[in-house]
């Protein structure tokens, strides 16, 4: 009977032990054992605490987690845990600058990226702060279409300074350029002359896109009329659609691209630019007979 009582009453003691285990008392653990510097031993009870974290708020135990893995050495974990840390809403610039440095020190570069993209779906209100940072990612890769969405986004912050916008604008312009969309680059550049309408790299910048851009469709055409004229029959017809694409080019960008040129000239005096404007007025005149 005696053996009863005591096994019974373990029991209760038991189970005041394991009710006693919050969410605070692990995360309280897990500070005292970051004091100790029994840094595994604090992530063993941060991972406790995080495991009942059901509102996903805890943003500190993931954060005191990040900075016990990279006492470790163990960056990419530490660089989740500064990024769930992020995600419960921890949105500090510091926190944002540890992941990104975790993640490098861990040789995991993609996974500064993608923390970006995740903390900007998380919280829609960082969108353009964190599009700031995917857009000189992204133009590193050469990702085009992703760093002009993020170029664009940034240009809608109502906080943006002039020098900020006209920085962005040019951003945006090249962009455009390079998915050969001359006339929407037309648009920003012009942004940028609207505030500072005798910046010579711009009017080059236009200049020499306008050119380019007459050249790709030039060399597309040429490239459709190589592949089709085998077609003895229809070679003629392919032929004269080859020169009717190259003529519209030209008479359509030709005047632009020289305006530009011209204007940029003025402080440049670059002999390259006049072989260009000469070449330019050739061809003009040579379709216009």
């Amino acid at each position: 009977m005696k053996k009863f009582f005591t096994l019974a009453a373990m029991g209760i003691a038991l189970a005041g032990v394991m009710q006693a285990q919050t969410l605070a008392d692990y995360a309280n653990a897990g500070d005292a054992a970051m004091n100790k510097q029994n840094y595994q031993e604090a992530i063993d009870n941060y991972l406790k605490a995080q495991e009942l974290d059901v509102d996903n708020t805890d943003f500190m135990t993931a954060f005191q987690m990040a900075s016990a893995y990279s006492e470790l050495g163990e960056m990419e974990k530490a660089g989740d845990a500064f990024k769930a840390s992020l995600l419960k809403g921890n949105f500090d610039q510091a926190v944002i600058t540890n992941m990104k440095n975790a993640y490098e020190a861990a040789g995991k570069p993609e996974l500064v990226k993608q923390g970006y993209i995740d903390i900007k779906t998380a919280n829609p209100a960082q969108t353009i702060a964190m599009d700031r940072k995917l857009y000189f990612i992204y133009v590193k890769e050469k990702d085009n279409e992703n760093a002009l969405k993020c170029a664009l986004s940034v240009l809608e912050d109502p906080n943006n300074d002039e020098a900020t916008n006209i920085k962005y604008y040019k951003y945006a312009a090249q962009l455009y350029l390079n998915l050969n969309q001359a006339d929407s680059a037309e648009v920003y550049y012009d942004k940028v002359l609207a505030i500072t309408p005798d910046d010579a790299d711009v009017h080059k910048a236009l200049g020499y896109g306008f050119y380019n851009t007459i050249q790709k469709i030039t060399a597309n055409a040429q490239a459709t009329y190589n592949a089709k004229k085998s077609d003895t029959k229809n070679a003629q017809h392919y032929y004269a659609e080859m020169q009717t694409a190259t003529k519209r080019a030209t008479l359509n960008y030709g005047p632009k691209a020289i305006q530009h040129l011209k204007i940029a000239n003025q402080t440049l005096n670059d002999s390259q630019i006049n072989d260009i404007i000469a070449k330019l007025n050739n061809n003009i005149a040579a379709y216009k007979k």
